[in-house]
């Protein structure tokens, strides 16, 4: 006895031993992963980052000096032309790069009244910065500065500069503000057709189907569609998908839409299962309780079931939340990999995945950038399942229950 006691020690020990060893070691990839994503795109997250384009905008333009000198506004960390009224800094590119930003423009700068190549009156703002500057000084020699110069450089040789024959100003892109929109476009879209289609078929296989070969067939069938991979939903989407929104767009080519479409057909086992399951915990005296009192087994389902069913119909929105956002294997077939700024759910896009994809398959893939939407991911997912359990309490307790 003693014998197979110690043995029966050592047998429990080594069960809980390695039972914390892989929660310390799942634990410990989690936050190394997170940390990771925080410690790379912290420094690239900002509000610029969300409300730019993508594409950058570039206008070539030219002037010449005026005859009053400019005051300086004594702006920290700025260098000033007195000869063109701006100020400028040095800075860095949502990609990373070296840039010469505008932060001043005086109200009377000849920089208010530029001429662009086509002849066309432009006017820099701040916020813009400025690439390549060609120029002539009053002794007809030339004058060159470029953003690699940095600012103090660039306003030294406007200075000099008589006359500025050609200056790149560009709009800084490199944001994610179309992605983030299509994303919410997806997240609605996808959710406005999956939803009713997954919980009336829930109601269906619970409330309604008698118990049988069929219904057995149909529930094997949904847990095998589950266990799919994604790319095939894609492939499906990009041959009947498209074709069904090009009949109404008359546009056969990638679109929101059809992405939605895609997402929806993916998303129906997870929203049907477990709606399935919540449905299956309502006590069945409810029902019959309902049904005693008068109530129309209609009106039974959505007055007292589905309200009790309702913490597992919000954990299945989350989880539907979570895949749309995530995936981008099954998008790439429907919406493309063509990051937008102009975003039309008839036309193709990029999710927030797919922006992460776009920018990390290129010979110089920019992981900063891709870190900082990382971030954004998963913020958006905490601020969802907050939302959820907020809702979820509040409903919880109005009914009377903690």
């Amino acid at each position: 006895m003693t014998n197979n006691n110690k043995k029966q020690k050592i047998m429990d020990f080594c069960r809980v031993f390695s039972t914390i060893c892989s929660s310390v070691l799942v634990i410990f990839t989690l936050f190394s992963i997170i940390f990771y994503v925080f410690f790379k795109g912290s420094s690239s997250l900002s509000f610029d980052l969300l409300s730019s384009d993508f594409e950058s905008q570039l206008n070539v333009v030219s002037t010449s000096q005026k005859t009053e000198q400019f005051s300086d506004p004594n702006i920290s960390d700025t260098y000033f032309s007195f000869s063109y009224g701006i100020s400028l800094e040095d800075g860095k590119s949502l990609d990373g790069e070296n840039v010469v930003k505008v932060v001043y423009v005086a109200s009377t700068s000849p920089f208010k009244n530029l001429t662009t190549s086509n002849s066309k009156s432009y006017q820099i703002i701040v916020g813009e910065t400025l690439d390549v500057l060609m120029g002539i000084d009053e002794n007809g020699n030339d004058v060159y500065a470029s953003a690699k110069d940095g600012a103090k450089k660039f306003a030294l040789a406007l200075d000099k500069s008589k006359e500025v024959t050609y200056l790149q100003c560009i709009k800084t892109g490199g944001g994610i503000r179309g992605s983030l929109i299509s994303t919410l476009y997806l997240i609605g879209l996808t959710l406005l057709f999956s939803l009713p289609l997954g919980i009336g078929a829930s109601i269906y296989l619970v409330l309604y189907a008698k118990d049988g070969k069929i219904k057995t067939i149909i529930q094997s069938l949904i847990d095998a569609t589950s266990g799919v991979p994604s790319i095939i939903f894609g492939f499906v989407g990009m041959i009947v998908f498209i074709p069904f929104v090009s009949v109404f767009t008359g546009v056969n080519n990638y679109s929101i839409l059809a992405g939605s479409l895609t997402m929806t057909i993916i998303l129906l086992p997870i929203i049907v299962k477990t709606t399935s399951e919540s449905l299956s915990t309502v006590p069945s005296n409810y029902m019959n309780g309902s049904l005693a009192l008068g109530a129309s087994k209609t009106q039974t389902i959505f007055k007292v079931i589905l309200p009790n069913a309702l913490p597992g119909i919000l954990s299945s929105t989350l989880l539907s939340i979570g895949r749309i956002i995530g995936e981008s294997a099954a998008l790439i077939f429907v919406m493309g990999t063509s990051i937008e700024d102009s975003i039309n759910i008839f036309s193709g896009a990029t999710s927030l995945s797919l922006h992460i994809w776009s920018i990390t398959k290129s010979e110089n893939p920019n992981y900063e950038i891709a870190s900082a939407i990382s971030i954004i991911i998963l913020l958006l997912v905490f601020a969802m399942s907050v939302s959820v359990k907020i809702v979820n309490y509040r409903v919880m307790k109005k009914r009377g229950i903690k």
